[in-house]
């Protein structure tokens, strides 16, 4: 039993570790929509969807606005993906309903405030799909 616990305890921090350590080398987007547009989001698939979720909210809790504020979630909500494509036939799987091909056509969207300025921020972010990852234009990761 201690051992089963210690092995869980290792898996979370090992985890946590990885995940922090590869954003922290990321470069800066040179594409200013990166991030910012439904057509540009971020691709931060790894893993099973709740290993993707899980990584999408250490990314995005580690984002500061270039003069060092820091970024609240106000509100997430899934929308529709506007460069997906449907399939003539969806082939899903037994065990989790899911496409077999992973692509489910949705986003989500995280609506952001500053902590000084109060400003107003939209991310859109896809964790059903794979691809390079920078941090949006503007923006920095900084370890929590």
């Amino acid at each position: 039993m201690k051992f089963c616990l210690a092995l869980l305890i290792f898996i979370l921090l090992a985890r946590i570790s990885y995940g922090q350590n590869d954003f922290a080398n990321l470069a800066t987007s040179a594409d200013s929509t990166f991030g910012y547009n439904a057509h540009n989001p971020l691709l931060l698939k790894k893993g099973d969807p709740n290993s993707s979720i899980y990584n999408s909210h250490i990314f995005l809790k580690g984002l500061k606005t270039s003069d060092n504020q820091s970024l609240e979630i106000l509100l997430r909500k899934t929308v529709n993906n506007p460069i997906y494509k449907k399939t003539a036939v969806r082939i899903n799987s037994r065990q989790t309903g899911l496409p077999i091909s992973g692509k489910l056509g949705l986003l989500d969207k995280y609506y952001f405030i500053t902590s000084t300025t109060k400003d107003t921020l939209v991310i859109y972010v896809d964790i059903y799909n794979k691809g390079p990852l920078f941090i949006p234009a503007g923006l920095k990761y900084k370890k929590q």
